[in-house]
């Protein structure tokens, strides 16, 4: 009788993954990206909701949540994400796919003919799709297709795809095997409950020696002796094993995912995953209340130091100032500034400072001066307040 198959559902998985990371920089909600660090606007979208630089501890709790949640993926699902999620193992596995190999070792002339155009083809596509996490997609492929107006840009690419290119080629998973700490990470977060490829031992007197785990396992390891850090969890070995027990009388794979290390067991949280979960559940919290009740409105007052005092008929002085208006909405809106507090009836305000019109999700300097028109008694501070329409959008404390 058949057995079921790792292989089908591995490749499904990836190319899903494959397809969310093409499509993700097209994708937009409410007018803005779904998910984009834009550079050009200093703004990070995350489900459509602008962050910008200066919400940096917004962005910084978006980092942190990526990070727990990762190292949460890590205790739950252990080297799972090697063999079925990483960048390296997806990519290796879709050259070997479209370049016809039929096991980790082939090394067929024709196969190797068509690896080399294969891996050039999907390192321009991985090049290209990393710029479009950072710009729009169209504006990146006019900027790549404008080589003397976007000389950096364009060699940038040229590198990345050559780097890539390599890696695919010559690198591969020598890489995983070698270089990759997460495996000894891993290891560090093995949990008791964290699902572990294994070789069940209630079964190994079943085993022919046949070697066919041995054979089709990328990382050339030997996956019946036991627990290695050079395995990534891919499942190409439970799939070789069923192979050949399935032509056994009541044949059953030797080979298999299992939570923990005892026969059985079923799915539980471990120490390390409860205190990650809660890790993760208290960033999630603190990122959506942050992200809610967020200032809609950013102000910040500078004196602009390389400018002169204005010179004013009556023999006074007006210094220039800079005041940086940010609309974090998703409308345009209109602002104004004014004095506020007891120095207002001793200070002035010269320059634009009506009728501000700034875009949605926008940021915009405005110069004006500050003319102190009582000299006997000068204010030692000067509040400053942004006005939308008759709100209080912000305020700003100055010495004049």
């Amino acid at each position: 009788m058949p057995l079921p198959r790792i292989t089908h559902k591995r490749r499904f998985v990836q190319g899903l993954l494959i397809a969310v990371a093409l499509l993700l920089p097209f994708a937009s909600l409410s007018g803005n990206p779904f998910l984009r660090m834009d550079i050009a606007k200093m703004t990070l979208f995350l489900a459509g909701i602008p962050l910008r630089i200066d919400q940096f501890y917004l962005v910084l709790l978006v980092i942190l949540l990526f990070v727990a949640l990762f190292l949460l993926m890590t205790a739950l699902l252990g080297r799972v994400w090697c063999g079925w999620l990483c960048p390296q193992t997806v990519f290796n596995d879709l050259v070997e796919l479209l370049s016809g190999k039929t096991g980790a070792h082939t090394r067929h002339t024709v196969t190797r003919q068509v690896e080399h155009p294969v891996s050039l083809i999907i390192a321009t596509l991985i090049s290209f799709n990393l710029f479009c996490w950072f710009m729009p997609p169209q504006q990146a492929a006019a900027d790549l297709l404008d080589f003397p107006n976007h000389q950096i840009m364009c060699i940038t690419f040229l590198l990345l795809t050559l780097f890539g290119y390599l890696n695919l080629i010559l690198v591969k998973r020598s890489f995983c095997r070698s270089y990759c700490p997460y495996g000894r990470f891993q290891t560090a977060l093995m949990d008791a409950g964290t699902l572990n490829l294994s070789f069940l031992e209630e079964t190994r007197d079943r085993c022919l020696r046949c070697s066919a785990c041995v054979r089709t396992c990328p990382m050339a390891i030997d996956i019946r002796e036991g627990f290695q850090i050079e395995c990534i969890g891919c499942g190409r070995c439970i799939d070789a094993c069923r192979g050949v027990m399935e032509k056994k009388p009541a044949g059953t794979g030797l080979i298999d995912y299992r939570f923990g290390t005892i026969q059985g067991a079923r799915f539980r949280l471990g120490n390390t995953t409860i205190v990650l979960l809660l890790m993760t559940l208290l960033l999630a919290g603190g990122l959506v209340w942050g992200v809610v009740g967020r200032n809609q409105n950013a102000f910040a007052v500078q004196r602009i130091a390389t400018a002169e005092p204005r010179l004013l008929p009556d023999g006074s002085q007006a210094k220039a100032w800079r005041a940086i208006i940010g609309n974090r909405s998703e409308a345009d809106q209109v602002y104004s500034i004014r004095v506020v507090g007891e120095a207002a009836g001793d200070v002035e305000l010269l320059g634009q400072i009506r009728d501000i019109r700034i875009g949605a999700n926008q940021h915009r300097e405005v110069g004006f001066m500050i003319h102190v028109t009582n000299k006997s008694r000068p204010p030692e501070k000067i509040v400053l307040q942004l006005m939308h329409g008759d709100r209080p959008a912000g305020s700003a404390s100055v010495s004049p």
